[in-house]
C-alpha cells in the first residue's frame, strides 16, 4: 500500500466510500461503530499514510501562509523610511515614565502657552497641525507634541489605555509647560483633556475641542469581541500582517477621503506617503490595537458636567460620522459650552479650513478669563 501513487490512493478511497454509502442508511449507530472499528483495524496502514499525507500537506499550507506573512511584513518594514517633522520650531524631548516624548515649541517666551494635541488614526502625529502652528505662534507660545506611540516619540510595546494618555497630557502640562495653558485637542484626545481639566483645573486656562466624538459622553465597556481584536492585533506575526493591511497606502487614502477631508483634492501623494511612513514605525500596532478595540474610549460625561474651564467645541458640518445634534448633546451636559459648526470641512477641519480655525482659536483663547 505504501507504494501506491497519490492518484491511485485517492481513487481507491473514493470507490470504497461510494460503495459504502448505499448501506449507511440501513445501519444502526452500533453497526456504524463496528464498521468503522473494523476498517480501522483492516486499513491501519492506509490510515497512517493518509494521516501522514494530510499532516504534511497542512503543514506546507500553514508554513507557506506564515512565510508569506513574514515576507510581507519584512517588505513593508524595509521600504519605510524614518519620519521627520515638517513643523518649524525648537525641537525638544520630554522624558516620561514610559518613554521620551517629542515636542516642539514656537513663539515668544512671554506669550500665553497653547498646547496642540493630535488625534488618533493611522500615522497620527503633530503633523496634522502643520497649517496652524505658524499662524498661532504669532500670538501664543505654541507647544505641539507627538503622543506616546506616535510620530517621533518613543513607541514602547505596552498596553495603551485611556489613562496612559490622560496621565501623559497632565504630566506634560505640569512639567514641560509649567503654567496654565490653552489646550487644543482633536478627536478622542478631547476626552483626556476634559478629564484632566476637571481633576487639575490649575493647569488649564481654556479648552478647544476639535471634532470630539459623542461616545465620550457614554459609558464605555470592553466586550469579549473587543478584547479578542486587541489580542489578535498585538500578536507579532499575524497582528503585524493585519495592521500592515489596514494601513496600506490605499487604506490611508480611503480613510482620509471618507473621514478627514470634504475636499478630496487635499489628499496628495505627499500626504499619503508621510502618513504611511509614520504608520509603519516600530510597535505601531500596539496603540492601534487599543484604539480599534475601543480601549482608548473614556466616559467624561460627569467631568464635563462639572467643568469650570471655558470650552469651545467645533465640528465639521460635512463630517459623515458626526450627527447634526452632537453639539446639542454636549450642551445638554454643560450649558456653558460654546458649540460651532464649520462649513466645508470634516474631521480635519483645522487643516481644511485653517484660516477660519486659526482665527477662531485666536479670538477664543485671547479673551480674558473672568472668575
Amino acid at each position: 500500500m505504501c507504494n501506491l501513487g497519490l492518484p491511485r490512493l485517492a481513487l481507491r478511497c473514493f470507490a470504497e466510500f461510494t460503495l459504502s454509502e448505499a448501506n449507511v442508511l440501513s445501519m444502526t449507530g452500533f453497526d456504524l461503530l463496528i464498521v468503522v472499528w473494523l476498517r480501522k483495524v483492516k486499513h491501519t496502514g492506509e490510515v497512517k499514510v493518509g494521516f501522514t499525507r494530510t499532516l504534511f500537506t497542512s503543514t506546507l499550507v500553514v508554513g507557506g501562509a506564515v512565510g508569506a506573512m513574514a515576507l510581507y511584513n519584512k517588505f513593508i518594514e524595509r521600504q519605510v523610511s524614518e519620519p521627520d517633522t515638517v513643523l518649524k520650531g525648537e525641537e525638544r524631548r520630554y522624558p516620561w515614565k514610559y518613554g521620551d516624548i517629542f515636542y516642539q515649541v514656537k513663539g515668544a517666551r512671554d506669550a500665553k502657552p497653547l498646547l496642540l494635541i493630535h488625534g488618533f488614526g493611522p500615522g497620527a502625529s503633530s503633523y496634522e497641525w502643520r497649517k496652524n502652528v505658524d499662524a498661532l505662534s504669532e500670538q501664543f507660545r505654541v507647544f505641539t507634541l507627538d503622543l506616546l506611540g506616535f510620530g517621533l516619540s518613543d513607541h514602547p510595546g505596552i498596553d495603551y489605555t485611556a489613562e496612559t494618555f490622560s496621565d501623559l497630557i497632565s504630566d506634560f502640562l505640569k512639567e514641560a509647560i509649567g503654567k496654565p495653558a490653552v489646550v487644543v485637542a482633536h478627536g478622542l484626545t478631547c476626552a483626556y483633556v476634559i478629564a484632566d481639566a476637571y481633576r487639575r483645573p490649575q493647569l488649564f486656562e481654556r479648552l478647544v475641542l476639535v471634532s470630539p466624538p459623542a461616545d465620550i459622553l457614554e459609558e464605555s465597556f470592553q466586550s469579549p469581541m473587543s478584547n479578542a481584536v486587541k489580542f489578535l492585533l498585538r500578536t507579532p506575526l499575524l497582528g503585524q500582517f493585519i495592521y500592515n493591511t489596514l494601513t496600506s497606502r490605499r487604506a490611508i487614502r480611503a480613510y482620509y477621503d471618507v473621514e478627514c477631508f470634504q475636499n478630496p483634492g487635499l489628499i496628495t501623494e505627499e500626504l499619503v506617503e508621510y502618513i504611511y511612513s509614520n504608520a509603519h514605525q516600530s510597535n505601531d500596532r500596539y496603540p492601534a490595537a487599543s484604539m480599534l478595540s475601543d480601549n482608548l474610549v473614556m466616559d467624561v460625561r460627569e467631568p464635563l458636567a462639572r467643568l469650570q474651564v471655558p470650552v469651545v467645541a467645533i465640528w465639521g458640518r460635512e463630517d459623515v460620522f458626526t450627527l447634526p445634534e452632537t453639539g446639542n448633546l454636549f450642551k445638554q451636559v454643560n450649558r456653558s459650552i460654546d458649540t460651532r459648526l464649520m462649513d466645508k470641512a470634516r474631521k480635519q477641519l483645522q487643516y481644511e479650513q485653517a484660516e477660519k480655525f486659526n482665527a477662531l482659536v485666536s479670538e477664543f483663547a485671547g479673551e480674558t478669563v473672568t472668575q
